[in-house]
């Protein structure tokens, strides 16, 4: 039995390890309006990108790429390079909804393996953790107003404060209609009924 629950483990973590460290189909947008299609994966706020499979990967960053956008099975995702303030570098974030007001997000996504009192501390399953940070912006603003950056939660008030010109939206947001993961129905509300066109 525990050999069977090692070789399982084992199994399942070179499968996991091999299928999120493959790269996907992939179209790079550069600050130039030129585009090339091939593949790619991002990690480090850099995207890695290969115009063909057997062909050598280069990394890109935010002095020459403007936005990568990948093929998935539910549709185009696209993540754009995003200055959040005059001092740091721009941020590799998903573009969740564009419009009048546009919602971003930066995604964490970390593995680990979790021991859960096995006699020898072999890993018996794998841990996923994801952390969501939220960005609205205005057209014509310079930098996106951040939702949820501190330890305390706040995303309500800063949403509420940001679509304060909307009062139907906020009474929606207030009694509990739209909750945090409704993020981008909210924001799409607020482009369809309440943006100043």
């Amino acid at each position: 039995m525990k050999k069977a629950t090692i070789l399982l483990t084992v199994l399942v973590t070179c499968f996991i390890t091999h299928c999120f460290a493959q790269t996907e189909e992939a179209i790079l947008y550069f600050n130039d309006g030129t585009s090339v299609p091939g593949y790619a994966r991002i990690k480090n706020n850099r995207i890695k990108f290969r115009v063909s499979l057997d062909s050598k990967a280069d990394f890109w960053g935010y002095e020459m790429i403007e936005k990568v956008e990948f093929e998935t099975f539910f549709g185009p995702k696209i993540f754009r390079y995003i200055k959040v303030n005059d001092i740091n570098n721009p941020i590799l974030m998903e573009i969740v909804t564009e419009g009048h007001v546009s919602l971003y997000r930066k995604r964490k996504i970390t593995w680990g393996h979790e021991s859960l009192a096995t006699p020898i501390g072999i890993p018996d399953h794998i841990k996923k953790t994801e952390k969501n940070t939220n960005f609205l912006i205005r057209e014509g603003e310079d930098f996106p107003s951040c939702l949820n950056c501190d330890f305390l939660n706040r995303w309500k008030k800063r949403t509420i404060d940001f679509l304060s010109n909307c009062p139907g939206l906020v009474e929606k947001i207030k009694t509990g209609v739209y909750g945090e993961d409704d993020l981008k129905d909210i924001v799409e509300y607020y482009n369809d009924f309440c943006a100043d066109h």
